[in-house]
């Protein structure tokens, strides 16, 4: 143990600062205990300046409660402790832990290695990013200004996903198809029979023959398989990106994003898709499309929003299977968003901010697990599935 310290402290120079800022989350975590408990949440040394829920300052200890130290406020008697109305209120979580997940956040980690650095489950991790996001979203909301200038604007398409729907009737009556794991036509069998459903397709045997012989590719090109990812820059850097349909985007679904987000003088720059120049008629601005196998119009190019698609797919490799599942892609985005929006911050200056943003007071509602898991699809799902699965 002492010769692997010695070459560890030999080699530290070796780090890189990504590496030296995820060492130190994981040493903070060490020192604080692990997972939180009792005896490593300690005791503020001060009593807090104001009460959250009526802002008295008239306030006294009142007992604890999974070892964190609660308040009572003498003018409206009600309770609360440090982290009440934040995102980290009923998190089992320690201060060390949040910004070893947040750290892990900012640098586009896995679930399960954020979960090993911080010593906690895949679960809380996934449930507790989801939260961190969800204030994102809010900011996204927030985001003030309008696009001026030059603005390139493109769709970036990914596959649907049901990652983490267990329910086989969904697949089979709603979707209409197998789940897409590699089964042979025996396990396929299995699989409806198991659940209850080979009986009545029996009923049915050329809907049962079309569900047997399909198999786990996904269509070819633009289709109901694809979520339409809009983008939007300008050379100002104002930054905007949602999910906003399956399959190919329509100008309905422009108006519906983009509307008013234009500056009368902006010039906006497009492929050919047919869907823009009617939106731009709308919005009563320019629009230059670049034709199919060109890469520029005069000056007009696409060389800004195709740079964040490259580093769009490099947040969310598809060979590791990183993709979200589609009704958390909107969430999920707003993390992408902020990074870019924020690009000039160093690793440990972005920890810090989101660190002050889920401390801060939170309006926010339907933070909790069984809302977050239950939640609705944001996006036009084109009646192909329902907006809640």
């Amino acid at each position: 143990m002492a010769d692997f310290f010695k070459e560890m402290l030999t080699d530290i120079d070796k780090l890189s600062d990504e590496q030296v800022n995820q060492l130190m989350a994981a040493l903070e975590v060490k020192r604080a205990g692990g997972q939180t408990t009792k005896d490593s949440i300690k005791e503020a040394d001060e009593i807090p300046l104001a009460c959250p829920h009526c802002g008295s300052i008239s306030l006294k200890r009142h007992g604890k409660a999974g070892g964190r130290q609660r308040y009572r406020c003498k003018d409206c008697c009600k309770t609360f402790c440090e982290t009440s109305q934040t995102l980290m209120h009923h998190s089992r979580l320690s201060p060390a832990q949040w910004k070893g997940l947040l750290l892990g956040m900012v640098q586009n980690l896995t679930l399960q290695e954020i979960a090993n650095t911080i010593n906690t489950s895949v679960t809380t991790v996934w449930f507790n990013k989801q939260k961190v996001c969800m204030t994102l979203e809010e900011a996204y909301r927030n985001y003030a200004g309008q696009f001026i200038d030059i603005v390139e604007c493109d769709e970036y398409y990914t596959t649907v996903s049901f990652k983490g729907k267990r329910d086989p009737a969904f697949f089979i009556n709603v979707l209409g198809r197998m789940p897409r794991h590699h089964m042979t036509l025996e396990e396929k069998m299995d699989y409806l029979s198991k659940h209850g459903l080979l009986e009545g397709l029996k009923k049915d045997p050329e809907r049962l023959e079309m569900l047997l012989s399909s198999g786990n590719t996904y269509k070819r090109g633009i289709s109901n398989d694809q979520t339409c990812i809009l983008t939007c820059k300008d050379r100002s850097g104002y930054f905007l990106i949602d999910p906003v349909c399956v399959g190919r985007l329509e100008t309905s679904d422009l108006t519906k994003t983009l509307a008013g987000k234009f500056a009368s003088d902006a010039i906006m720059v497009t492929d050919s898709h047919a869907a823009y120049p009617a939106f731009a008629e709308s919005e009563k601005i320019q629009l230059e499309q670049i034709e199919p196998g060109k890469h520029s119009k005069g000056a007009y190019n696409l060389g800004r929003i195709n740079a964040e698609h490259a580093k769009l797919a490099a947040f969310y490799p598809r060979q590791e299977e990183r993709n979200p599942a589609t009704k958390y892609l909107g969430l999920q985005l707003k993390l992408f968003w902020w990074l870019e929006v924020n690009g000039g911050l160093s690793t440990q200056e972005k920890v810090d901010t989101l660190y002050d943003m889920i401390t801060a007071k939170s309006e926010l509602t339907g933070t909790d697990y069984e809302s977050i898991a239950n939640r609705e699809l944001t996006l036009n799902t084109k009646g192909c599935f329902p907006n809640k699965v």
